[in-house]
């Protein structure tokens, strides 16, 4: 019988336009048997041969060789279609456990990047950083260009450096430039992409709202003349929904986790989240532990919080005002004991709710590169004997929450782009700014490495794409928050140097609250 049926099921794909081999088949029907499908049912057989067909093509494989792990992800997802037995409702993941994908230009989606990362790579490694980035920000403009394009009779063309170095003399009306600006000496700036490098006269620019840095992509036209680019308008890339963003990654996990397909689409999940309207995620930086009021302040939230407990608490550093001193790591370890003292008083608490630690830039680790390392645990182990679901996480990390998205990452980024920024926005632009440029990045460090160093070969750990749904971001300016491509990007500010205030996120709803004690 399974000979028979695998012959049908490998005839069906052909003319599906699959070319599978018989081995692979008879891994598709061993796998259906194995759950008791009847295939010889015309209608069930029919059924699953779609959805296959269907993950198989979202998988972008109908013109490639289809593998054994295409095979298996296709009857995972066909079996499991909603429901993944590998999904968790609230999942930390470390920078250094995120998945890692490169664009392919050729087939037009994104594949898992095969090559195994190094804290310590080649010189290579640097220019290889630039060209991912490049390659995500243009395929993601060249589809938007598509889309207005569509919705509009106004033609804009997208275009690269070199179509600028083969002539002399051209005015841009209808096309952009998009490239990276490169600071060659002050005040001197270029325009670069893979393709080549020209100088940019910003004499007379005109800015749209954002900041626009060294290392930043921009879209850019005007009047190119004698080698220099005279910019009339220069604006930053537009984001993009996650909808759109999704399609190139297929059913690939991309936000990490152990599922092998994203879990923000699990139906069980969603049904979770609408049962825990009212969880609540509480949000803190620079808790710093050492600040006099800091523990007075503490059991005064965890007494509000015992009768009803949180989903989880987010506490990012630095956790102590002095970054210096030998003793700094005995002081620190002395702190974390007392904080858990403290927490072990509320049972409600310590059996409900996680407790999520974030290293600042400041906080013993490795050196201060991005991604940083967990706190290292002499400082932590005594309050882990404390709190049971006490999770110590890298400096960028994620949360996976039910079916929502959600990156943290401590560091003060504000201060470092209104710094390099070629011109800054009015007062009251300033938070709009700051979150219309890091979505347009899709990137959580939009700017020079000597302003913010990461790891080379890491530096895919602060790519936000596709968009998750909330960004928190521990900057010690003052509190900001807005949405913007159906993303929310919030931080809480300085705790305990903003008079104790804090932020509380509502998953459900996808809502920020402003919180003080």
């Amino acid at each position: 019988m399974m000979d028979i049926i695998k012959k049908k099921l490998q005839n069906a794909l052909k003319l599906s336009g699959f070319i599978v081999r018989s081995e692979l088949c008879k891994v598709i029907v061993e796998k259906l048997l194995e759950e008791h499908i009847d295939l010889q049912n015309k209608q069930t057989f029919d059924t699953y041969l779609k959805n296959i067909c269907t993950s198989l093509e979202e998988q972008c494989l109908s013109d490639k060789s289809i593998e054994k792990e295409n095979i298996l992800q296709a009857v995972e997802v066909c079996l499991h279609a909603g429901y993944d037995r590998h999904e968790t409702i609230f999942s930390v993941i470390s920078a250094f456990d995120f998945p890692n994908f490169m664009y392919d230009s050729d087939r037009k989606i994104f594949i898992p990047n095969m090559k195994k990362p190094k804290l310590l790579p080649d010189a290579s490694s640097k220019s290889q950083l630039f060209i991912e980035r490049y390659n995500t920000v243009y395929q993601r403009t060249k589809r938007n260009f598509k889309r207005i394009l569509n919705d509009n009779d106004n033609v804009i063309v997208l275009q690269t450096v070199d179509y600028l170095l083969t002539t002399t003399q051209v005015t841009l009306e209808n096309t952009l430039i998009l490239g990276a600006l490169l600071l060659v000496s002050e005040g001197k700036y270029y325009l670069e992409d893979p393709s080549g490098k020209v100088q940019l006269d910003l004499t007379y620019a005109n800015y749209d709202k954002g900041f626009f840095v060294e290392n930043c992509f921009v879209l850019v036209n005007g009047e190119y003349e004698d080698k220099i680019l005279q910019v009339a308008t220069i604006i930053l890339p537009p984001g993009e929904d996650y909808k759109d963003s999704r399609i190139p990654f297929g059913n690939l996990n991309y936000f990490g986790g152990s599922s092998l397909t994203p879990l923000r689409d699990s139906l069980r999940l969603k049904q979770h989240l609408q049962q825990d309207k009212y969880g609540e995620f509480l949000i803190f930086s620079d808790l710093w532990l050492d600040h006099l009021s800091v523990f007075n302040k503490l059991e005064v939230l965890f007494n509000g919080m015992e009768g009803n407990p949180p989903v989880c608490f987010i506490f990012m550093g630095n956790f102590m005002t002095d970054s210096l001193g030998s003793e700094k790591l005995d002081n620190l370890k002395k702190h974390f004991k007392q904080f858990g003292e403290l927490a072990r008083r509320y049972q409600g608490l310590t059996n409900n709710s996680h407790f999520i630690f974030v290293p600042g830039l400041e906080d013993p680790s490795t050196s201060h590169i991005i991604p940083r390392f967990p706190l290292p645990s002499f400082v932590t182990d005594e309050l882990k004997k404390y709190l049971p679901k006490a999770v110590f996480t890298t400096n960028p990390c994620r949360i996976q929450y039910c079916t929502r998205e959600i990156v943290i990452f401590r560091g003060d980024i504000l201060a470092k782009l209104m710094q390099g920024t070629v011109h800054k926005p009015k007062k009251e632009n300033v938070s709009e700014s700051i979150i219309k440029t890091i979505i347009s990045q899709g990137h959580l460090s939009p700017m020079s490495l000597n302003s913010l160093p990461v790891y080379w070969d890491y530096d895919y750990t602060l790519r936000l794409y596709p968009l998750p749904d909330v960004v928190i971001i521990g900057d010690k300016s003052d509190a900001y928050q807005g949405v913007h491509h159906g993303c929310t990007i919030v931080n809480p500010g300085p705790f305990c140097e903003n008079n104790f205030h804090f932020k509380s996120y509502y998953p459900f709803s996808n809502f920020v609250t402003d919180c003080q004690l």
